[in-house]
């Protein structure tokens, strides 16, 4: 089973830190320091970068409408159908502009992901939070545990920051940008990937020399 980060895996660029860049004012820099560094979780990260966002739900709408996604992921998507091995999305950013790009590229995957609200200003929902933790809006880790099948191998595909915790408990790990310095932080084995044709062969490749089941 694949789980897939979303900003700057599946999408070309990260577009929520492009909507931040694009529309809050000074100051969101020191904010995301913050959250890497682990002193914020998600959910305060995003209200108080939010708060410095100045722009209505249309005008944000028309932003999300400029995104698009690697074009070797609807190969993946494709190949990965037809071999029956099930995909989820799993994400920290949210589901405004995730549905809204996955329907415009006629893909039904399910996804996990932070809501954003509007009124009288920006507010983040988080939907899918581990109750204890509370680091990450979205508790990858707690989703792939639960939405793993018996008998499946975990393979999880990431980018960032948010994506080290599930990769410290999947089964076999792909990773790119700052994702491979910090499984290398970690002492996490991972697999290095440009896109996701590179994945796929690395797949394939496993399965000829037996090193999978058949199942994924």
């Amino acid at each position: 089973m694949f789980f897939i980060d979303f900003d700057g895996t599946i999408s070309r660029q990260d577009v929520c830190c492009a909507m931040v860049t694009e529309f809050a004012s000074e100051g969101w820099e020191s904010i995301n320091r913050q959250w890497e560094a682990g002193t914020l979780s998600t959910e305060e990260c995003a209200q108080l970068t939010l708060e410095l966002m100045d722009v209505e739900p249309d005008q944000l709408d028309a932003f999300f409408e400029k995104a698009d996604i690697d074009n070797s992921f609807i190969e993946f998507v494709t190949w990965a159908e037809h071999q029956e091995y099930p995909i989820s999305i799993l994400s920290d950013g949210y589901d405004n502009y995730i549905q809204r790009i996955l329907t415009r590229y006629g893909l039904n995957i399910p996804y996990y992901a932070n809501h954003l609200e509007y009124e009288e200003g920006w507010r983040i929902k988080c939907l899918h939070r581990d109750k204890n933790c509370q680091k990450c809006g979205v508790c990858k880790t707690e989703l792939m545990q639960k939405l793993l099948r018996p008998g499946y191998t975990s393979i999880y595909i990431g980018d960032g920051y948010s994506d080290i915790c599930p990769a410290e408990y999947a089964d076999i790990v792909f990773a790119k940008d700052n994702l491979v310095s910090l499984c290398r932080e970690k002492g996490i084995p991972f697999y290095q990937y440009n896109d996701f044709h590179d994945i796929k062969v690395k797949v394939q490749k496993l399965r000829a020399d037996s090193k999978l089941p058949n199942k994924l």
